[in-house]
């Protein structure tokens, strides 16, 4: 196994790589298609894991869904409109949820 940086050492640490590797099996538009429950996609245009267009992409796998995309909204489910918003709202437990989630 090729040896980790020491700044990814948290995510890729060998010990975490079998489990990772086990969920490449899923393919989510796949997986949601299959669901017999109401859906919600919830997205947010600041979201640098998860794109707007991923969001559309498993709305779109099944056809009784629901999308919201949420303007200026981080993975972390909080408003971050610029690039330093984007660290704070991570780092920043207190601040409030994105306006039009809840």
């Amino acid at each position: 196994m090729a040896t980790v940086s020491l700044q990814l050492h948290s995510v890729f640490r060998p010990s975490v790589q079998p489990y990772k590797i086990s969920w490449l099996v899923y393919h989510p538009q796949e997986e949601v298609a299959a669901l017999e429950i109401p859906v919600l996609t919830i997205g947010g245009t600041s979201d640098s894991h998860v794109s707007v267009a991923d969001a559309e992409s498993l709305h779109a796998a099944h056809p009784e869904s629901e999308l919201l995309i949420i303007d200026d909204m981080n993975h972390v489910l909080k408003t971050a409109s610029d690039e330093d918003g984007k660290e704070t709202a991570y780092s920043n437990p207190d601040l409030p949820l994105a306006y039009g989630l809840m």
